[in-house]
């Protein structure tokens, strides 16, 4: 066996070698792209599913007070006021589902991926800034709306009060854990880098 032989020997292994590297990472890279995108499609079915429920449910639970005697300043008031604050977090929803439908881990460049996460994150930011200005305007409109329904006595006042306030700080716990979800997600993306051709 001379060197020549020894050479062309040795260059078909390292070629073997090399592609068996890049199929190993692209493995690798199929593998661990999964979690962060099952993670980003249940976030896009809840935010499509939020999209579809609110006015299903704005219709369900207000149906009984579309009556004629009804209908007063407060009444039309409560329902400018609802609407408005509805139909602000649809659109933010629906951007937000366009945007998650937008990010394919496992196609996209890594930094494309993470590009679209950060603007996913940016509106789940904004959200939760505004939502000092939208939750309390939602709760006046649905007062509002009902307002001939409540019996307005200390007891009545003390528990709309309570759930205002636990629902306000419910809805901030919610938005702050799916924060920390897409925070784990971005680090997952930024991990996938390593592994990248």
């Amino acid at each position: 066996m001379d060197l020549e032989e020894l050479k062309s020997i040795w260059q078909q292994y390292d070629l073997k070698l090399n592609k068996l590297e890049k199929l190993n990472k692209k493995l690798i890279m199929e593998t661990l792209s999964k979690k962060p995108q099952s993670k980003l499609n249940w976030l896009r079915y809840k935010t499509i599913l939020s999209v579809i429920v609110a006015p299903i449910l704005i219709i369900v639970v207000f149906y009984p007070y579309l009556k004629t005697e009804n209908i007063d300043w407060k009444f039309i008031l409560g329902w400018i006021l609802m609407l408005t604050t509805v139909i602000y977090l649809i659109y933010v929803n629906f951007k937000s589902f366009i945007i998650l439908k937008g990010i394919n881990i496992g196609g996209d460049p890594i930094i494309e991926s993470a590009k679209k996460v950060n603007d996913y994150k940016t509106i789940v930011n904004s959200r939760q800034k505004h939502v000092w200005i939208t939750f309390p305007l939602l709760c006046t409109g649905v007062i509002l709306i009902a307002w001939k329904g409540f019996t307005f006595d200390i007891k009545t006042i003390f528990f709309m009060a309570v759930i205002f306030v636990f629902s306000l700080f419910w809805g901030i716990k919610q938005n702050k854990i799916q924060q920390n979800k897409i925070d784990k997600v971005e680090k997952e993306i930024q991990e996938l880098n390593e592994y990248k051709d």
